[in-house]
């Protein structure tokens, strides 16, 4: 004998399901991952702005032969980005110009040999990072 009525055959009309989304695959993951990498250039907010953490990125890499040739060629395609970018910094200083009693009487060229020098010492480094 049953405890209540059974349920329409049409369902209950004031009834909504909640239907939850539906996770990412891994390879749309991984995809996603390597547009990030290529991006902002860092594991770590690759691996944020994915939504993984970043040993499972690690993980990754190290079981998946193809995934770590695409990690290494985008993280040497933004280092080398970031070093031309240095160098054209040296090339072409910023220049401000100097004012007196409302005239100009020269410029001031600044070239910032800090981030350059950062840059070059990161790109040594970790140029053979895995």
């Amino acid at each position: 004998m049953p405890y209540c009525d059974p349920p329409p055959p049409e369902g209950y009309p004031d009834v909504k399901w909640h239907v939850p989304p539906k996770r990412p695959s891994l390879a749309r993951r991984k995809r996603d991952f390597l547009r990030h990498l290529l991006r902002w250039g860092a594991m770590n907010e690759a691996a944020a702005r994915t939504g993984v953490d970043r040993r499972t990125a690690h993980r990754w890499r190290e079981q998946d032969e193809t995934f770590d040739r695409d990690c290494r060629e985008r993280l040497n395609w933004r280092r080398q980005t970031i070093l031309l970018e240095a160098i054209n910094r040296v090339e072409n200083p910023r220049t401000r110009p100097v004012l007196y009693r409302g005239r100009q009487i020269g410029h001031i060229g600044r070239a910032n040999d800090r981030i350059v020098a950062a840059l070059m010492w990161s790109s040594a480094t970790l140029g053979g990072e895995k």
